[in-house]
C-alpha cells in the first residue's frame, strides 16, 4: 500500500509539473535560453579606423579638372545611362584605370592598375598583407544628409571584398579575385555611390535608388566592349586564356537577350516574373534581378543554342558595369564560370540598364575571330 501511494504521489506530480511547465517557462523563454551560447549576428556598429588619406582617394568629390591636371586628358568619355559620364584611361591594359564623373566631380575611381595612386595598397597583394598594415572591419555607421547609415558586412565580404575608409570621408572597395586570392582591383567612390551600388548588408537607412534616363532601344556596344576588356583583363591577370570574340559570339548573346524579354514565360516562373518587375520598378542595387543557373539553362534551350557547351549570367539593374564585373570574379559562384582553362567565346549584350553575358566553347569550324588585346 505504501508503495502504490508512493508512486501515486511521484505520478502527480509529474502530471502536474507538464501542465505548470508552459506557465512557468513560457515557449519565448525556453527558446531563448536554447539559443543561449550560439553566436547571433550582432547589428551593433563598432568604431572603424579611418587610415589617412593618400593617391586616388583624394581625388574623390574633387572637380574633375583637378584630375586632368594630374594625369591628362582621357582616351574615353562617356555619358552612360545613369546619369555619370565615364571617363577611360590606359592604353595598355596594365594601365587601366576608369573615372565616374558627376556634375563635374569625381564621384569614383575604378584602379585595376598597379600604380604608386593605390599605395597602401598594390595590385597582386594577398589579404593577409592588407591585414598586416590595418584591421578589417565588418560594420560602419556613418551619417550621409543627415541620415544615419549602418553597413554590415559578412564574412566572404570581409575576404573578398573589404570596406576600407579613409579619413576624408571617403571609402574603397578592395576587389580580390575568388580564385587567386590576389587583389585585382580598388575602387574608390564617395558615400553616395557606396549607398547606390551597396554590395554588403544595408542595417540601417535607405538605399539611394539608380537614376536611370531615358535611352533609345537597341543594343549599346559602347559598353559591351568596356565589359568584354575587363573581363579578359581579369582573365588573364589571373593565367587564364582570354576570350575570343567574334561576330557570331556577339548576335548570340543578343539573341537571348531578346528571348528573354519575350519569352520570358518559358524561363521563369510567375513569381520570378513578378520579382523581376518588381526590380525595374524599385531600381536598386537591394533589388537588383540575376537568372539564377538553372534559369539561364532555360534560357539557352529557349534560345536554341546548346546547354552543354554554354553558360553565362544575365543581371539588372546595373549601375556601373565594371564594378559588377569586379564582384563577379570576387564571388565564388560566378567566379568558376570564367574559371576554365579551356578557349572559349564571349558575348555582351547591354541595353539600358540591363546586361547579358553568353560564355561558349570554342567551335573548332569558327577560324574568323578576334583576340582581346
Amino acid at each position: 500500500m505504501k508503495r502504490f501511494l508512493a508512486f501515486l504521489g511521484v505520478f502527480l506530480i509529474v502530471i502536474v509539473g507538464g501542465y505548470l511547465q508552459p506557465v512557468f517557462f513560457p515557449a519565448e523563454k525556453m527558446q531563448q535560453e536554447a539559443d543561449h551560447g550560439r553566436q547571433v549576428a550582432s547589428h551593433t556598429a563598432l568604431p572603424y579606423e579611418e587610415i589617412p588619406t593618400s593617391g586616388y582617394a583624394t581625388y574623390i568629390g574633387k572637380k574633375a579638372t583637378d584630375f586632368v591636371t594630374e594625369f591628362g586628358e582621357p582616351l574615353e568619355k562617356k555619358m552612360t545611362v545613369m546619369g555619370y559620364e565615364l571617363w577611360i584611361y590606359g592604353m595598355k591594359d596594365s594601365d587601366y584605370l576608369e573615372v565616374n564623373v558627376q556634375n563635374e566631380k569625381i564621384s569614383s575611381i575604378k584602379a585595376l592598375n598597379d600604380s604608386k595612386e593605390t599605395t597602401l595598397f598594390s595590385i597582386g597583394m594577398k589579404l593577409s598583407d592588407v591585414s598586416e598594415l590595418m584591421t578589417i572591419y565588418s560594420n560602419f555607421a556613418f551619417t550621409y544628409k543627415e541620415t544615419n547609415y549602418n553597413v554590415e558586412l559578412m564574412e566572404e565580404d570581409m575576404n573578398y571584398r573589404p570596406l576600407i575608409a579613409f579619413d576624408n570621408k571617403t571609402f574603397a572597395i578592395l576587389f580580390f579575385n575568388h580564385g587567386t586570392g590576389k587583389l585585382s582591383a580598388v575602387t574608390y567612390l564617395d558615400k553616395k555611390t557606396l549607398l547606390t551600388l551597396m554590395p554588403y548588408q544595408l542595417v540601417e537607412g535607405e538605399l539611394v535608388p539608380f537614376p536611370v534616363k531615358e535611352q533609345p532601344p537597341g543594343f549599346d556596344a559602347v559598353t559591351s566592349n568596356q565589359v568584354l576588356r575587363t573581363i579578359n583583363l581579369l582573365k588573364l591577370a589571373e593565367g587564364l586564356p582570354a576570350y575570343r570574340v567574334n561576330t557570331e559570339s556577339q548576335k548570340n548573346a543578343q539573341k537571348l537577350f531578346d528571348t528573354l524579354n519575350k519569352n520570358s514565360k518559358n524561363v521563369l516562373s510567375a513569381e520570378r516574373v513578378e520579382n523581376w518587375q518588381y526590380s525595374k520598378e524599385q531600381m536598386t542595387s537591394e533589388t537588383m534581378f540575376t537568372l539564377t543557373n538553372d534559369e539561364y539553362q532555360k534560357l539557352l534551350k529557349a534560345g536554341q543554342l546548346d546547354k552543354k557547351k554554354a553558360t553565362g549570367m544575365y543581371t539588372e539593374p546595373v549601375y556601373d558595369p565594371t564594378f559588377t564585373v569586379l564582384s563577379w570574379f570576387s564571388d565564388s559562384l560566378y567566379h568558376s564560370r570564367f574559371a576554365h582553362q579551356e578557349n572559349e567565346h564571349i558575348g555582351v549584350a547591354f541595353s539600358k540598364a540591363s546586361m547579358l553575358v553568353l560564355l561558349q566553347e570554342t567551335e573548332k569550324e569558327i577560324t574568323q575571330t578576334e583576340e582581346s588585346e
